[in-house]
């Protein structure tokens, strides 16, 4: 809930939550990261639309009590979820694997290009009402629509954008240890396979059925690695001109 200051005949609002915080301001300074006094003045003065100059020129008691105001803001989380709801309607973020490859390409532009307002434009092409189909005529207007919404809902689907970027980064560092182990483990065995050791002990259809596995292991190790694919890529029929 807002905060009212009277200061110098002048009424100052000053959030003390999510919930006071529209999107469309939250993205004009969230990216910020002051590294000195003055900026931290003008970031705390942005955060609460008022003039900086008013703040350098007021006592420090007030700019104590406002940063304190502002503390569950600087200093607080938003727990991730997948949905939220504005004007009585669900909007849900759509599992990556339904998104079509127009949903994939204008989620790229957004974040390749240089935008003000990634969250709400991220937020307008993947998140919509159940069942609903994408439809790129509906952006701008949906753009609109998580701006005007309060940060405490929407800024819960940008948690789960990051959690779910998290997770993904580490399966894959697990998948590839996990390649790196198992490469190591082939050139340990075809080590121990040319060297001999108990493997001269076994039936020649032992030894057979041990070369086969291993050459098949590794041929399923290859197909996890850039190489395979290239490979895969170039052996590729072209088409004539």
């Amino acid at each position: 809930m807002m905060i009212t200051i009277d200061f110098n005949n002048e009424k100052l609002f000053i959030p003390s939550g999510w919930g006071d915080i529209k999107l469309g301001d939250y993205e004009k300074w969230y990216l910020m990261r002051p590294e000195n006094n003055l900026e931290f003045i003008q970031y705390v003065a942005d955060i609460c639309k008022i003039d900086a100059k008013l703040l350098l020129n007021a006592p420090t008691e007030l700019f104590n009590i406002i940063v304190n105001s502002l503390y569950p803001i600087l200093n607080g989380s938003v727990e991730p979820k997948s949905s939220i709801e504005i004007d009585n309607i669900v909007y849900k973020i759509e599992r990556s694997e339904r998104l079509t490859l127009g949903e994939w390409v204008d989620i790229e532009n957004v974040f390749e290009s240089d935008s003000g307002n990634k969250i709400s434009e991220a937020l307008a092409i993947v998140c919509r009402p159940d069942n609903e189909s994408y439809n790129p005529d509906r952006f701008e207007e949906r753009k609109v629509l998580f701006q005007n919404a309060t940060c405490d809902k929407v800024l819960a689907l940008f948690a789960f954008f990051l959690s779910k970027e998290k997770r993904l980064s580490e399966i894959l560092n697990h998948c590839s240890n996990t390649i790196i182990l198992g490469n190591r483990l082939v050139g340990d065995i075809e080590i121990f396979r040319q060297s001999g050791d108990c493997i001269k002990r076994l039936t020649i259809w032992q030894r057979i059925r041990f070369i086969y596995l291993t050459k098949s292991l590794k041929k399923q190790l290859t197909r996890f690695s850039d190489s395979y694919y290239i490979n895969l890529t170039s052996q590729m029929p072209r088409s004539s001109k």
